[in-house]
């Protein structure tokens, strides 16, 4: 396992090839998984940084994104991840492959996700605003 910028990178091997999974420095509590979609995972050390497991899915072709997302709600826990519904984002094409993945899982009802826009600085206001949430 590797470090980058104070965070945990890994290797994680599917079957529609290589991504990289990010984990936060210096988390709290347990953090939310979010599958990043973005050219050759650009971006993942920032949302990494919001406090949250990332895996940088780089832009897969769709069946291999959708195998990824299921495969991703499903072992939370084994990526010290949170239980519940997956964020997916995207930056540039990556934005557009993250809406149809989670439309399709919204359309099947399984597995649950929200969605989020803006990229980084969009996963950074949903967390926060999640976190007020929860403290109210």
């Amino acid at each position: 396992m590797a470090e980058r910028a104070g965070q945990r990178v890994a290797e994680l091997r599917t079957r529609g090839g290589v991504a990289r999974v990010h984990w936060p420095s210096g988390r709290e509590a347990t953090p939310p998984l979010v599958l990043w979609f973005a050219q050759d995972g650009a971006g993942a050390e920032r949302v990494a940084a919001c406090g949250a497991v990332v895996i940088a899915a780089g832009l897969p072709a769709f069946p291999a994104a959708r195998a990824l997302l299921e495969w991703a709600a499903a072992h939370p826990r084994s990526l010290g991840a949170v239980p519940g519904p997956v964020l997916i984002a995207g930056e540039g094409p990556g934005a557009e492959l993250a809406a149809r993945v989670a439309r399709y899982a919204r359309e099947q009802g399984w597995p649950p996700v929200d969605e989020v826009d803006g990229g980084p600085r969009g996963i950074a206001v949903h967390l926060a605003r999640s976190k007020r949430i929860m403290e109210e």
